[in-house]
């Protein structure tokens, strides 16, 4: 692991704050994204802290825009004059409601991210894996991952929360294309579809904490961003010709969605 490196984005807090933290301390060098200037250095400054070094470097911008892939994917470059065999597509907003009763003016923001956002990833990390793929290359003993942060909404339909929801199952069909795609050339895509995860994507996304709570009690004790960190770490420590290529993790008694 101390041979890759990774680019994670949303990793200013949340699933991506914690794979960073958790592949530091395995000697990873990365490239951190979010949007929030001051929480990404907040992180950054941590994982240097866990890695004892300067392992990180940080880009801030919206990853629905995409040059910010771009920046990432030359940042990797520009300071360790490799390219990345990891991708982490943390990034990603929620939004309360359906169709019927969410807020259409924030669909544009949450498309743009959820699915647009990671369709430009897709095809940037694409292009560049493809090309170290294509080098003389052991994938069995050094894999390329590309690894997107899915929703157990992204496979189960939810009647109340139908729009995010949506955005998920675009994420679940774009990412078993990639998959079927790159997969021939020695590139593992995996698709990880959490249940009820303990960060602050809630709050963020505006849903009623009221219900937050009473859900979590129902089903807990949920789970937390690092057991989606750790899942993440072990697939990454397998070996290129073994893929855990769709992951479902939820709280034990979650029973649906």
């Amino acid at each position: 692991m101390k041979d890759r490196i990774a680019i994670i984005t949303g990793a200013s807090s949340g699933i991506g704050e914690a794979t960073a933290l958790r592949l530091a301390a395995q000697g990873v060098r990365m490239v951190l994204n979010g949007r929030s200037a001051d929480r990404l250095t907040d992180v950054e400054q941590k994982v240097n802290a866990a890695g004892h070094g300067t392992i990180a470097v940080s880009i801030c911008g919206d990853i629905a825009e995409k040059q910010v892939t771009d920046a990432c994917i030359a940042a990797c470059h520009n300071t360790w004059n490799e390219y990345p065999s990891v991708f982490i597509a943390s990034a990603g907003r929620g939004l309360p409601g359906t169709v019927l009763t969410s807020d259409e003016n924030e669909w544009d923001h949450l498309i743009n991210t959820n699915v647009k956002g990671l369709m430009h990833q897709m095809k940037s990390i694409s292009k560049t894996m493809q090309e170290l793929a294509e080098a003389p290359r052991d994938f069995v003993a050094a894999p390329l991952d590309i690894v997107v942060i899915g929703s157990s909404i992204g496979r189960n339909v939810s009647p109340f929360n139908s729009v995010y929801g949506a955005t998920k199952f675009a994420a679940h069909g774009l990412t078993e294309a990639l998959r079927r795609q790159l997969g021939p050339k020695g590139i593992r895509v995996t698709l990880i579809e959490p249940g009820l995860v303990g960060t602050n994507f809630q709050q963020a996304a505006g849903y009623d904490p009221a219900w937050f709570d009473s859900y979590s009690k129902e089903v807990g004790p949920i789970l937390k961003a690092d057991d989606v960190a750790q899942v993440i770490s072990f697939l990454l420590n397998l070996p290129g010709n073994v893929h855990l290529d769709n992951i479902s993790i939820r709280p034990t008694r979650q029973a649906y969605p």
